[in-house]
């Protein structure tokens, strides 16, 4: 008999292979992953999030740009997955994203992004999801992350 593994990952965790915080933080769990190919996360989106309380005060819509957050901190999760926690001294970046929105995310949805690793390099991840509301399409997005020292950034300004 078969055992079965659990690959999901609550909120606490999460936060453990993010450097973002609140209010930045979109992932509520990992739903399913497997380091190298996929990972399925979930987002609630509600009428309290800070995005939604100025887009748009007449009519909720969840910004299509926090959609792409969501997506690359899905991405950042599975890419460390893949291959090793981040570095104190290194970040994840996006270095491109291609999206395409297909129907509005309003508060009480639940997005399901469902990543696939496209290609996967030491220092650059490729990656592409079709995120889904109810089983319909909501996004697809096709993007890349690339891993760096924070000293390589520049002169911090921060």
């Amino acid at each position: 008999m078969t055992e079965a593994t659990d690959t999901s990952l609550g909120f606490t965790e999460i936060k453990s292979w993010l450097r973002h915080r609140h209010p930045m933080i979109y992932i509520d769990r990992v739903l399913d992953h497997r380091p190298g190919e996929y990972l399925r996360s979930l987002m609630s989106v509600s009428g309290t999030m800070d995005a939604i309380a100025g887009h748009f005060p007449e009519r909720a819509v969840f910004p299509g740009s926090h959609l792409m957050q969501a997506f690359a901190q899905s991405g950042i999760i599975l890419y460390q997955l893949s291959t090793s926690p981040l570095a104190d001294d290194e970040l994840t970046l996006i270095g491109s994203v291609q999206s395409r929105f297909t129907r509005v995310v309003v508060p009480g949805d639940q997005v399901i992004f469902d990543l696939r690793c496209d290609r996967l390099y030491q220092a650059s991840f490729h990656f592409s999801c079709r995120a889904t509301v109810e089983g319909a399409r909501v996004a697809a997005f096709r993007g890349s992350l690339v891993r760096t020292k924070v000293d390589e950034l520049g002169r911090q300004l921060w």
